[in-house]
């Protein structure tokens, strides 16, 4: 299962049963561009998390600058950057959300949550849990009776 859990106290904000081929997207409001940012990732076949582009408001600090091996570099209509084609394993996630940077999970390109409302300021750990029926169920209850 997919799970985003609050750090340090371990709270579930989102868990989910994955299969290979789901998609979700992360987007925040980049500090210093004080522009969007999106990163597109896929669970590939080994349930592993793998982020497949990235769309970016320009170079910047913490932007990506070019694209890397197979993948490719573009420069989309409405002037943002974006690199396709990536194939970068990502084991887990720790992300910092903050209120004024509107972070975003959009899961299956049909459940989205607004972290930044959920969480405000904290930390925020995504990953695939390996996880039977019943611990799953567990995350689920849990997860919706806190909100």
């Amino acid at each position: 299962m997919l799970g985003l859990r609050e750090t340090p106290n371990g709270r579930w904000i989102f868990a989910k049963v994955v299969y290979p081929g789901d998609t979700f997207v992360l987007g925040y409001t980049h500090s210093v561009k004080h522009k969007p940012v999106w990163d597109f990732y896929i669970v590939d076949e080994r349930y592993q998390i793998i982020q497949n582009k990235t769309i970016f408001p320009g170079s910047g600090f913490g932007l990506p600058s070019e694209a890397q091996g197979e993948e490719t570099y573009a420069v989309l209509s409405d002037g943002s950057e974006c690199i396709s084609g990536m194939q970068r394993q990502i084991p887990s996630l720790v992300l910092r959300v903050e209120r004024t940077y509107n972070n975003t999970f959009t899961f299956r390109e049909t459940q989205s949550l607004n972290l930044s409302q959920i969480l405000g300021d904290g930390l925020m750990e995504m990953r695939i849990h390996r996880s039977n029926p019943i611990q799953y169920t567990l995350h689920v209850l849990n997860s919706y009776g806190e909100r």
